[in-house]
């Protein structure tokens, strides 16, 4: 960071001597920049011992002393208890234009000058070559103003020689020491209703992503823009798989079983979706690396501090074997035999996930052994088939719980805790890791009982015997399941987003007394910061990808086992992303904005779920069912099985095909990028001026 002398003092503080009752906050939450908020702690002064209340005092003076001498805006008052202390954190404009061209902020140029994004410098702004932000503020957007206040807040302060340490301020060190409570950024009261006007709950409106990156950042408004491409393309089996389903509803009295010549159609088109859907996706993804110049942030990517703070990382000791030069962090990735390094630490998780592996596989075949298949006989397997399905699905449930931890409970689950001790350089390659290695359990947990039902128990000895399907037919039994299994995965994700913040909510508020106090009739006027305060962290999102990525693998792998379950699902997400944006405004503490080019692993498994997709749905039809047979009566149990292998090896030319004709680089919107580039540049040049480019 550059010398805090050189910044501008800021324009004025507010203090508890303003008397401020709290008016101030509400006019600055809507009016007012966008703004940190940090809740300091205030000890009971009858249940306190004085030297602990003197501590906490002094560092909270020091810490507020320290945010004046970076010329930050500073308003803070108490709350009407006394046990809390908000401190709202802006920063006026002069501070924001020099932090602006020292941390180097792109801002997108004015259409008539090119509209690339550009490094911030007070030059060109002079010359009014930047376009104004979409959320409403004249030069620098919401989310640019955040990333900008909170990099000076953890700056070192300048030194005035009046006794001040300059040690930066570090909130986590505060928050662990009790002297701070929270440290977040507040939503901003206009922009927040604008976009839930705008956005959040018009159900048939598109969804304004250009906002929503302004306000937000580029990995949220990412994941929305995955989540709209999702609900659209899930209208083609959508409205094909209802319309299959009430084929089958017709013929099922006729026919006692809901296999008709259209199910294979129904599973071609699903193995082709498929393809198209991981393929088109991709085509999307870099439409918005170009059209939000994201195509280098990895490679600028900083490292993330838990990677500068570990023990193992070696801190400017490491000789660069390339550029002989000394690296400031190194952790060697080492190997696997003999274990050493970051390879020693990821065998453990390999190991804990093998573990985990083994338990399901033997957990179903205990459940198929035991429960299931005495409950099934010829005709009659609907109550051995729920229940099959309902405890695999406890059993998904428990593990998720376990392993990924349920952040609407403020619970960590171990693969956490198994990533973290990995000490990965950067968040990008921390969540990459915990995406792939999430998926290695996940596969299992969530699909192994259905592939065994579909291709497994008929032909494998499960403890030494065979525990065939009644009348070795077992697409009934699949098609109860698949329905049960995905029936309860949406029943778990409105507990997870309307019970689960409940309870949490319920149990904060025993902790501070406010739900003591709502119950005797006490009504409490409470501040934005104090609201957003009582408010919920957002789930973090890649999370938010998890859930809708597995079920994609449902829909994909076995849709055409039972096709309701695609417009289930597409009814749930219509509803969910409105529902999930409500909670993010409305519910959620404002999360810090955060850049992302792509979805990461997540774009590997969509495209090894649309690979075995092609596998099963060919073999539902060829190998568990009796598609085939609708068009050739005649086919025997042989022939059924070579037709399947020359379907499969016909869709995956069609998959190559699919990758082929759409591909991965829009050509328009790489013209697009470079067009806009080669302008930037030469008005640059023509201005004599240099881009203030990041080294």
């Amino acid at each position: 960071m550059v010398a805090i002398k050189d910044r501008q003092k800021a324009g004025r503080y507010r203090t508890d001597d303003d008397e401020d009752d709290g008016g101030a906050a509400l006019l600055a939450a809507s009016l007012g920049p966008p703004a940190q908020c940090a809740v300091f702690r205030i000890p009971d002064e009858d249940e306190t011992p004085a030297e602990e209340q003197a501590r906490v005092k002094y560092k909270r003076e020091r810490v507020i002393g320290k945010l004046r001498a970076l010329n930050l805006n500073v308003d803070q008052y108490t709350n009407k208890d006394g046990s809390k202390m908000f401190v709202r954190i802006s920063a006026p404009n002069t501070i924001l234009q020099y932090e602006a061209e020292q941390q180097r902020v792109r801002l997108r140029l004015r259409e008539d000058f090119g509209g690339a994004l550009c490094a911030f410098s007070q030059e060109l702004d002079e010359k009014g070559a930047f376009d104004k932000s979409l959320d409403g503020f004249e030069l620098f957007s919401s989310a640019n103003q955040l990333s900008m206040i909170k990099e000076v807040v953890y700056s070192s302060p300048y030194d005035d020689g009046i006794n001040q340490d300059d040690d930066p301020i570090d909130f986590d060190e505060l928050i662990s020491d009790e002297v701070a409570i929270a440290y977040f950024p507040l939503h901003h009261d206009r922009m927040r209703l604008k976009l839930l006007n705008e956005w959040a709950r018009p159900v048939s409106k598109p969804q304004p992503l250009e906002l929503i990156r302004e306000y937000f950042g580029e990995k949220i408004a990412l994941y929305y823009t995955w989540f709209g491409y999702y609900i659209t393309m899930l209208f083609i089996p959508g409205l094909t798989g209802s319309a299959l389903f009430a084929t089958q509803m017709f013929y099922f009295p006729l026919t006692g079983t809901l296999e008709n010549p259209f199910t294979p159609v129904y599973a071609i088109v699903m193995s082709i979706w498929a393809a198209a859907f991981a393929q088109l996706w991709q085509s999307l993804e870099n439409t918005r690396k170009y059209q939000w110049d994201t195509l280098e942030f990895e490679n600028q990517e900083s490292v993330r501090e838990e990677f500068k703070e570990a023990e193992e990382t070696l801190k400017e000791e490491h000789i660069d074997a390339v550029t002989d030069e000394v690296v400031d962090f190194y952790f060697d990735e080492g190997s696997y035999l003999p274990p050493t390094g970051r390879a020693r630490k990821q065998l453990l998780t390999y190991f804990v996930i093998l573990a985990l592996n083994i338990a399901v596989v033997i957990a179903f075949f205990f459940i198929w052994t035991t429960i299931a298949h005495p409950m099934m006989a010829p005709g009659d397997v609907m109550v051995g088939s729920i229940i099959t399905g309902l405890l695999n699905s406890v059993i998904t449930i428990f593990v998720d719980a376990s392993m990924d931890g349920i952040a609407e409970l403020e619970l960590v689950g171990l693969m956490h805790h198994l990533i973290m001790q990995e000490n990965w350089r950067t968040s990008t390659e921390h969540e990459d890791a915990l995406i792939m290695k999430t998926f290695y359990f996940k596969f299992a947990s969530k699909y192994f009982a259905l592939f065994m039902v579909a291709f497994g128990v008929n032909n494998v000895e499960i403890f030494g015997e065979f525990r065939r399907c009644p009348d070795y037919d077992c697409l009934p039994i699949l098609q109860i399941m698949v329905c049960t299994m995905v029936v309860v995965d949406i029943l778990y994700s409105l507990v997870i987003q309307n019970v689960f913040p409940a309870i949490n909510k319920y149990f904060d508020g025993l902790a501070d007394n406010s739900n003591l106090k709502a119950a005797a009739g006490v009504k409490i006027q409470l501040t934005p910061q104090e609201e957003q305060y009582d408010w919920l962290d957002p789930t973090p999102v890649v999370d938010l990808y998890k859930d809708k990525v597995y079920q994609f693998g449902y829909i994909a792998m076995f849709g055409a086992a039972f096709p309701l379950i695609v417009p289930l699902c597409l009814v749930q997400n219509i509803f969910e992303i409105r529902a999930r944006a409500v909670t993010l405004l409305t519910k959620n503490r404002r999360p810090e904005p955060a850049v992302a080019s792509d979805i990461g692993p997540y774009q590997s498994i969509i495209e090894i779920i649309s690979t075995v997709s092609i596998i099963t749905n060919c073999s539902i039809i060829g190998v568990t069912g009796y598609g085939f047979y609708f068009y050739f009566p005649s086919m025997g149990p042989v022939d059924c099985l070579w037709a399947t292998v020359v379907l499969e090896h016909a869709l995956l030319m069609v998959k190559i095909f699919i990758f082929n004709i759409f591909p991965a680089n829009p050509a328009d919107a790489l013209l697009s990028w470079e067009t806009a580039q080669e302008r930037k540049v030469q008005k640059l040049a023509k201005w004599n001026i240099v881009e203030n480019q990041i080294e």
